[in-house]
């Protein structure tokens, strides 16, 4: 079964995740994009402003020939400030593994959907499903993975029990960079593009972009350098390149940034790429720092030419981070794009605290890179695995092809990230030792050279394995994005079962800061959630369960 294929059954279960919402408000409208022959995909949702509430291969399969296709740049009309862009890339279908073996992804270590979701959810509303993206779900927690000795990274994996899908296991796989300690981080050439748009004066989104720069400046030495560019109805430079030890003049600047005006982004990031490559350091840290809520106003009506800019930037070697903020006229789809093409990361920013985490407590894991186009793939043994699936990373696969190519453009991982995946999996029988085996591939930064790392997958299926800690936390986190976006593989698991499931984590566990924050999150959306659900009639005609899917002819 080849790729369009599998991008079709995709597309039906997004369907059927679009369909089980509350029915939409007038207002609010989907595009459906054009794609690959016989694709099936939604386009960007349109959410209308809301008052505050009181108070393509798929990364599920890649054992397709077919040449590696570019995803399509989104084509970005103006947008008016009332309107909010989403993406919905589909949902994962299940895999026969005699229809395809093995499935490849670029790897990716951005959280934004999960802290998007959370200002939603801390508004009192639901965030809207085509905005999660289970991978930064996943991604977002702390599994306290081991650090690697020697290496690179350290592979971890654990199989336990399926908690809601009977005669179904989960794969557990993750993976750890080794840090590099500040002292040792490399000088940075940093320019900061700050949007002080009108837009921006929404919600004090400028003020929380001041005092994250602000915090950012204070861990800056003398070998770095830092510029600051604003953009509204046009861009200027507030900050020539500056020793990072200055920090009264650069924290001057900052404190002079205004919103007004329209949003010419094309001009505010083409001034930061200029300063950026005109400061290059080599062997050190050249990148560029977009704060924006992502409206455009003014400028290009396309994104193609600003989205190739900064693509061949990246190819100069300058990188991008593109940190949003604001929840009503917020676009998600630009932001996630640039970060993409720009071999960078994408964050979202809610509140101060996470400003601090991402730009200070992990600031070299969020410039510096210690690889470079990282991919993952797991190969399974179709004699002991049955069916697969995937969670999330739909907008991330690649092709068997791809994943062998060493020019092809995937994820860039910087010291101490960790990223996470699951898979269910249904055995034949009592499966032989290994079931697959995983490969990681990647370049390293400066010399370009490719390394893999290949490890297979020994476990032993035990239906009373408990699982680790993190196995667990895991599961319960996947568990919340997949419900809060409509996924047809939980269409029956309710609100109350995630609870218990995180009721029952350690206590040790839960009483993390950010865990508890997850069931607080948990317990919102178990609360606010008026979704109507769907009969399996809805998902384009046909009777899917969980254990055979249709096969697309």
């Amino acid at each position: 079964m080849g790729r369009h294929r599998h991008a079709a059954l995709a597309g039906l279960l997004s369907l059927a995740a679009c369909s089980r919402s509350s029915p939409p408000n007038a207002a609010a409208r989907t595009e459906v994009e054009a794609g690959s022959p016989g694709a099936v995909t939604i386009g960007r949702t349109r959410a209308p402003l809301r008052p505050r509430a009181p108070g393509a291969a798929t990364a599920a399969s890649s054992t397709s020939k077919d040449p590696p296709l570019d995803a399509a740049a989104p084509v970005l009309p103006p947008a008016a400030l009332t309107e909010t862009y989403f993406k919905h890339y589909g949902i994962n279908p299940t895999i026969d593994t005699e229809e395809e073996s093995i499935s490849s992804f670029a790897l990716d270590v951005d959280t934004a959907s999960y802290t998007l979701a959370r200002a939603y959810l801390d508004r009192g509303e639901m965030p809207e499903e085509s905005a999660i993206r289970v991978e930064e779900f996943l991604n977002a927690i702390d599994y306290r993975y081991p650090l690697p000795e020697r290496e690179d990274f350290a592979l971890y994996t654990d199989l336990v029990p399926s908690p809601h899908r009977s005669g179904y296991y989960v794969l557990h796989v993750g993976l750890r960079a080794r840090e590099v300690a500040g002292k040792d981080r490399a000088p940075a050439n940093l320019v900061f593009v700050v949007d002080v748009s009108s837009s921006m004066a929404l919600d004090a989104r400028l003020r929380l972009v001041q005092d994250a720069l602000a915090s950012l400046t204070s861990r800056l030495g003398p070998r770095d350098r830092l510029a600051l560019v604003s953009y509204g109805s046009t861009a200027e430079i507030v900050l020539e390149p500056t020793a990072g030890d200055r920090t009264d003049v650069i924290l001057a600047a900052i404190d002079k940034l205004a919103p007004a005006g329209s949003t010419d982004v094309d001009a505010g990031l083409r001034l930061g790429y200029e300063l950026a490559t005109k400061g290059m350091i080599d062997g050190g840290i050249n990148r560029v720092l977009l704060f924006s809520d992502g409206v455009v106003t003014s400028g290009p009506k396309a994104a193609e030419e600003l989205l190739d800019h900064v693509a061949e930037a990246a190819q100069r070697g300058v990188n991008i981070s593109t940190l949003g903020v604001g929840v009503d006229n917020y676009d998600d789809v630009l932001l996630e794009q640039l970060a993409d093409r720009g071999n960078g990361n994408y964050e979202y920013l809610d509140r101060l605290g996470e400003a601090e985490r991402v730009l200070v407590r992990n600031l070299t894991g969020t410039l510096q890179v210690i690889a470079r186009d990282a991919k993952l793939q797991l190969e399974f043994d179709a004699a002991s695995v049955a069916r697969y699936r995937l969670l999330g990373y739909e907008n991330r696969g690649l092709s068997s092809d791809a994943f062998a190519s060493e020019n092809t453009d995937a994820g860039e991982i910087g010291p101490g990230h960790a990223v996470t995946a699951l898979y269910e999996l249904q055995f034949r029988g009592e499966p032989t030792a290994p079931f697959g085996r995983l490969r990681l591939r990647y370049r390293q930064p400066h010399t370009g050279l490719a390394r893999e790392v290949i490890q297979p997958l020994a476990m032993r299926p035990d239906p009373s394995a408990p699982g680790s800690d993190a196995t667990r936390c895991a599961l319960v986190v996947a568990a919340l994005a997949e419900k809060l976006r409509g996924s047809y593989w939980v269409r029956d698991l309710p609100w109350r079962q995630i609870q218990e499931w995180y009721l029952a984590l350690d206590e040790a566990w839960r009483g993390r800061t950010e865990i508890a924050e997850l069931g607080h999150l948990i317990d919102t959306a178990a609360r606010i959630d008026r979704r109507l659900p769907v009969p399996d009639r809805d998902v384009a005609g046909s009777q899917l369960d969980f254990d055979r899917m249709p096969v697309l002819q």
